[in-house]
């Protein structure tokens, strides 16, 4: 019994003093994954496997690290030397990623970008008030740009009654676009975002 206690008092000393876990669930139906690099979005380094050189993470397990709460970028290299990357994930607490096929490449989770896509340390928080249909895609950009970019949900579903929060540079006006699973659409032209972010409600009056 004693053993039981001290055994979880230091999981929960552990807990407290990481403060956030990141949960990798390989999903990518019948790809093992050799290699998985965590590493704070401001280090130029990928750093060490975070695996042990003898461990694989098979296709349908899952396995977790203790991480202090943070910004991470995340790269997973699969038995074909396939790799899955996610940069800028805010962990703030628990994250966990279900890594399928449609993680192949980088994607851009919000807190650090590169290329045409803006991103800032405005939040846009999406409320899907639809009642009963998941949002599949959502896009925003800048009005000033002419084309929607990328989708902003990643491999993500904004099911009916949660909500999604991504990032932006504050003060300027974005074309915000939402995409249900039946294909329709909810567009919000010239939406002022200010430096203390956005919040949006999405429900069946603002169909296209």
């Amino acid at each position: 019994m004693k053993r039981a206690i001290l055994l979880l008092a230091a999981i929960g000393l552990l807990a407290s003093v990481s403060g956030g876990t990141i949960e990798i669930v390989n999903d990518t139906g019948g790809y093992d994954i050799w290699y998985i690099y965590i590493s704070p979005t401001y280090e130029d380094s990928w750093g060490n496997d975070w695996l042990d050189e003898t461990e694989i993470l098979p296709s349908g397990s899952s396995v977790a690290f203790n991480v202090p709460n943070d910004v991470y970028d995340i790269r997973l290299i699969d038995e074909d030397d396939d790799e899955y990357i996610r940069y800028g994930v805010d962990v703030n607490g628990y994250y966990s990623w279900y890594v399928t096929l449609a993680d192949l490449g980088e994607a851009d989770m919000g807190y650090y970008g590169g290329g045409d896509t803006v991103y800032g340390d405005a939040p846009v928080t999406i409320y899907n008030d639809t009642g009963g249909y998941d949002i599949w895609y959502i896009y925003a950009n800048p009005s000033s740009y002419t084309e929607w970019g990328e989708d902003r949900l990643g491999s993500e579903i904004l099911y009916s009654g949660d909500e999604y929060t991504f990032w932006v540079e504050g003060g300027d006006y974005y074309d915000i676009q939402c995409e249900d699973e039946d294909g329709d659409t909810y567009t919000f032209w010239e939406v002022w975002v200010g430096d203390d972010g956005l919040y949006l409600p999405v429900d069946l009056g603002d169909l296209d």
